[in-house]
């Protein structure tokens, strides 16, 4: 029987210089590489549920390539105090898992959904709809 691999914190570096590393929620796939549990901060380009390859060096990985997309669609929102903590937030977020769906709260009110391309849930609307509830 095989062992389902574990979740593992990786200092992932993306600049060939080594200033930029941050340390990622990560599930080994195979030798070198990984797929990402977390959205990183300082590499727009890759997503939750990314597969990527890595060159190990002194402990730090050096990001080398996407070899997979996680096929989600990527939303972000900077929220209030008040909306991040909302129920009408809360009860999307349960939406989006319930439609195959993750979601992260990022510094508290940076608010990051993916879902996959067919879900069924209007992520724009639906964010639009409770941020005006917000404003007025």
């Amino acid at each position: 029987m095989n062992a389902v691999p574990e979740t593992v914190g990786l200092h992932i570096c993306f600049d060939e210089q080594g200033r930029e590393i941050e340390i990622l929620d990560v599930t080994p796939v195979s030798r070198d590489k990984y797929r990402i549990e977390e959205t990183p901060i300082f590499n727009p380009g890759i997503a939750l549920g990314d597969i990527i390859r890595v060159r190990e060096h002194e402990g730090i990985a050096y990001y080398i390539e996407t070899v997979q997309k996680s096929g989600l669609i990527r939303y972000a929102w900077l929220l209030s105090k008040e909306a991040a903590a909302s129920p009408e937030i809360m009860s999307f977020k349960e939406r989006v898992n319930a439609h195959g769906g993750r979601w992260e709260q990022i510094f508290g009110g940076l608010l990051v959904i993916h879902l996959p391309k067919h879900s069924g849930v209007d992520a724009e609307r639906e964010m639009s709809r409770i941020i005006a509830g917000f404003e007025s």
